[in-house]
């Protein structure tokens, strides 16, 4: 009662029209609803990205877009500040953002800088504030807040992660498999395909009061043999043989059946010859030691996901119909017993 009287004009906002799932948003609900409702209701959103998530974008953005890599991202020389000095003059450079005065710079905001050193509990062993304000004042930390004010709507990219991606694109270009699921090799000859990058697709849901959305990495189509192959590009720490245990953790076959629902609603439920086309759905995986592997999802396999999929979406139903974003679903229907 508490979470729904604090939100209600936001959460009369929120279902002021229909809400169309993600898959990030449907993980984000299964995980925690009450995450899901400071993000997608009261749009409490952090502005920060995690390291290995801008890896993974300029990796997609660099193989399947590369002439917009200049929109999105600007490459920073040399090596981002560490982590934890990262944050703190983020958290500063958002300060400078509020009082709107661009003369300033990183060295005058020498007591934001102590507030924000001390709440993170960092150098507050050194004796004196001039010798914690130094740690954070050093050229590098300098450099980086100029760039902060020149890169504004830009995803800063440090050059070892650049060069990464790099790699990691010339490696997935030189696999010939993948090269052939990403019909690289495709002539203007070849117009019997075609093939989309990184596609926006939303579309409604029978019986549903919400639909589903999503940005397609990759689809071909191939109008002569009626295939569609749909492409989703995965980055992974851990070895390439552990994969199938991460689309179970991180629910990737949830996004591959989302998105094996917007391409069928895109593309072929109104063909007549409908039951003659295949449609297939592949993982192409790039660990960090580039190594690559397309995971290609069996008939048999997606089938059952689909089954599970049914299931779930009673759950997105639950929360959605009841307005109900306290508990994970088997703990808000009280099934959970010790």
């Amino acid at each position: 009662m508490i979470q729904t009287l604090i939100g209600s004009n936001e959460l009369d906002a929120f279902y002021k029209d229909k809400f169309y799932f993600s898959y990030s948003s449907i993980s984000k609900l299964l995980f925690s609803p009450a995450a899901f409702y400071n993000h997608y209701v009261l749009k409490q959103r952090e502005d920060i990205v995690a390291p290995h998530l801008v890896s993974s974008r300029v990796l997609h953005c660099l193989l399947f877009e590369p002439e917009k890599y200049d929109d999105n991202f600007i490459s920073m020389p040399g090596k981002l500040p560490t982590d934890s000095q990262k944050k703190i003059i983020d958290n500063i450079f958002r300060k400078y953002l509020v009082i709107e005065n661009n003369t300033l710079t990183l060295e005058d905001f020498s007591e934001d800088i102590l507030t924000e050193l001390l709440t993170a509990n960092l150098y507050q062993s050194l004796k004196t504030d001039l010798q914690r304000t130094e740690k954070i004042l050093t050229e590098e930390n300098k450099n980086y807040f100029n760039f902060l004010i020149d890169s504004q709507d830009k995803t800063i990219v440090d050059e070892p992660t650049l060069n990464n991606c790099k790699s990691g694109v010339e490696v997935l270009q030189s696999n010939e498999e993948v090269r052939s699921l990403l019909q690289l090799d495709k002539s203007e000859e070849d117009v019997h395909i075609e093939s989309y990058s990184e596609l926006p697709i939303e579309a409604d849901a029978e019986h549903l009061p919400f639909g589903f959305k999503g940005i397609i990495d990759n689809i071909v189509i191939d109008k002569e043999s009626k295939t569609i192959f749909i492409n989703d590009l995965k980055t992974t720490g851990k070895p390439l043989v552990d994969f199938p245990e991460s689309v179970q953790y991180y629910k990737y076959w949830v996004q591959a059946t989302v998105y094996v629902k917007l391409v069928f609603h895109k593309f072929l439920k109104d063909l007549p010859d409908l039951n003659e086309w295949n449609l297939y759905f592949t993982f192409i995986v790039i660990d960090k030691y580039n190594q690559v592997y397309p995971f290609q999802v069996s008939m048999e396999t997606m089938t059952l996901w689909q089954q599970d999929f049914e299931e779930l979406t009673d759950i997105l139903k639950y929360h959605y119909e009841n307005k109900d974003f306290k508990l994970p679903y088997e703990l808000a229907v009280g099934n959970v017993k010790l």
